[in-house]
């Protein structure tokens, strides 16, 4: 393809902008984040008039709900370029004035969650991991936690989380902070079971989502503080029928309890039990105000957008639209499960084009403990656009399809997910959605890239990694509390593991062009590492590229970023598919 064209239609595809709704305020106005306007931000919109106007002024990293009293929505703001040095703010929704905790000390910011009053946070320095509050006294430490660990709620006394509390890397525990007591409780209804995302109800009840129950898909259950006794949530009704996997959103709004469940990449809103009807694809949250249920829904072929159901259906209230030509390009998505040699079955999503050029381009998410869904991401839509039949394999270790899958990538990096990842590239090409194979990924993704193209190195024609972990050990070294957690309970503790699964040791055994991309300031999948791996490559006279992007970390946060990051991917995969 030209030059112009490719640019044309990734530039299309970055600069549509996409909605995610963090709340409905005091006022009825919706709060949302999005990139429109060049930089990741918080915006507002009426929905009686239809104006809308940013918020925050300047760019935000992550953007929280909107507070427990709709007055306030907070947010992080990276004050590291790019390193993930983050202090914690808010937007007071009435004045529109901007606050932001400067004479805190960054942190890496691990969940937060805000009353109106008082937020609470987890964050991660260098050589630890805390619990904190800001209000007005300013930031204090409240308690250490023990390993990695995020907040997910905050009621005003109680502030809950998840994480891995028992030192268990295949579990993970329910923890609960009493501000009037000044105690942090860890519990769980079943030792070494999996439990998250824990949200306190009006009636001081907690809820989270466990497999203590069934060993492997992830249900309701209600803790009562005061009694210590764990109930099994059965909402019944269309719920039931349903029969989610895991779950995307649960919030307690005046008695009633909104769920979206999840199954197969796909996701279902709930009432009480009773189903919403909405598109097909994901939905991602909800939040009612005056009869009318606000949510962001997504597809494969459909930007994050902000719907509205009323009167017994679903509408459009802010809704992206991509220009024809470049949609046009964009074909069919179906559903398939693939088997490994070892029997494991691999849920895959086959996105594609409606302009083929013969390549099946194998996406690998990142995470691990992540999945590619029916929603939309540029990462994958753009290579669509270019041609590109894309193939996106959910190896063992991905998240929606149970905790037995999730937790088998555990002591395992590189070994059974590279299998899964290989038999479904096989399959697309005996399927015929390509005569060659190519693959790309970010961050864990980018990490399957150079491990399959060193590891399987006559599969693939192509490579496209993106801050990719080039050697583990070098990354445990330059991480911080979280990530050198991180690392522990990917492995199994099995540190002598690290140099073997890296992908630095076996550079010596690549045959097609690579391309790596990567962000300077990544404090999670670090520069030093990569450049070492270039050094190596140089060593053993292969040819590939680098391209290091200036100012960024590992969370893309501006149009600009993504767009040289989607243009360098972009550029090097046509290149292949021309030359190669």
């Amino acid at each position: 393809m030209r030059l112009g064209e490719i640019a044309r239609l990734v530039e299309s595809i970055v600069l549509t902008p996409t909605y995610r709704l963090l709340g409905v305020d005091y006022k009825g106005r919706l709060v949302y984040q999005t990139m429109e306007g060049g930089f990741n931000s918080i915006w507002v919109y009426e929905p009686r008039g239809g104006e809308r106007r940013r918020l925050s002024t300047s760019v935000v990293h992550w953007a929280g709900e909107v507070s427990l009293d709709g007055r306030r929505v907070p947010f992080t703001r990276d004050v590291g370029g790019g390193r993930e040095l983050q202090v914690i703010g808010f937007v007071d929704l009435a004045s529109g004035e901007e606050v932001v905790f400067e004479d805190m000390e960054p942190v890496r910011i691990l969940g937060f969650w805000d009353t109106g009053a008082e937020i609470a946070f987890a964050g991660a320095s260098k050589e630890k991991i805390s619990l904190y509050k800001a209000g007005a006294k300013g930031v204090e430490e409240l308690a250490k936690l023990s390993s990695y660990a995020h907040v997910s709620f905050f009621d005003g006394r109680l502030i809950v989380g998840s994480g891995n509390l028992r030192g268990n890397p295949r579990s993970s525990e329910i923890f609960i902070y009493d501000l009037k007591e000044g105690e942090l409780k860890v519990v769980t209804p079943r030792e070494g079971s999996v439990n998250s995302n824990p949200i306190v109800t009006g009636e001081g009840k907690i809820v989270f989502e466990t497999d203590a129950y069934s060993g492997d898909v992830k249900e309701l259950s209600i803790y009562d503080p005061g009694e210590g006794v764990f109930t099994r949530l059965d909402l019944g009704g269309d719920y039931r029928e349903f029969k989610p996997v895991e779950h995307l959103y649960y919030r307690d709004f005046n008695g009633k309890l909104y769920v979206v469940g999840k199954r197969d990449g796909r996701s279902r809103l709930f009432v009480n039990g009773g189903l919403i009807p909405t598109p097909p694809g994901t939905v991602l949250n909800a939040y009612p105000f005056e009869g009318r249920i606000y949510y962001t829904y997504t597809s494969l072929r459909k930007p994050s957008s902000i719907y509205v159901y009323e009167d017994g259906e679903s509408r459009e209230v802010l809704a992206p639209a991509l220009p024809g030509d470049v949609e046009a390009r964009l074909g069919e998505v179906e559903f398939a499960r693939v088997k490994s040699p070892d029997g494991v079955e691999v849920p895959t999503f086959v996105f594609k084009s409606a302009r083929p050029r013969g390549v099946a381009l194998v996406y690998v998410h990142g995470g691990p403990w992540a999945e590619t869904a029916d929603a939309w991401s540029p990462l994958i839509a753009a290579p669509v656009a270019l041609g590109f039949n894309v193939v996106a394999p959910n190896y063992r270790g991905s998240t929606g399809y149970g905790e037995k899958f999730r937790l088998m990538d555990i002591g395992d990096p590189g070994g059974g997910d590279l299998v899964d990842v290989e038999s479904a590239t096989k399959w697309a090409l005996e399927k015929g959605l390509g005569k060659r194979a190519f693959i790309w990924g970010y961050s864990y993704g980018g990490y399957m890239t150079l491990w399959a193209m060193f590891n399987r190195p006559s599969l693939y024609e192509c490579g496209v990694a993106g801050a990719p972990v080039a050697d583990w050990a070098e990354m445990y070294e330059l991480s911080d509390a979280v990530f050198r957690e991180f690392i522990k309970i990917l492995f199994d503790n099995k540190m002598g593991l690290l140099k073997e699964r890296s992908p630095i040791t076996y550079a010596g055994n690549l045959r097609g062009p690579l391309t790596i991309v990567q962000p300077e300031n990544d404090t999670r999948t670090p520069l030093k590492p990569v450049l070492h791996l270039a050094e190596k490559l140089v060593e053993a006279g292969k040819t590939f590229q680098l391209h290091v992007i200036p100012g960024i970390g590992h969370a893309i946060t501006s149009q600009e970023k993504l767009l040289q990051l989607m243009l360098y991917v972009s550029l090097s995969l046509d290149k292949c598919a021309e030359e190669h």
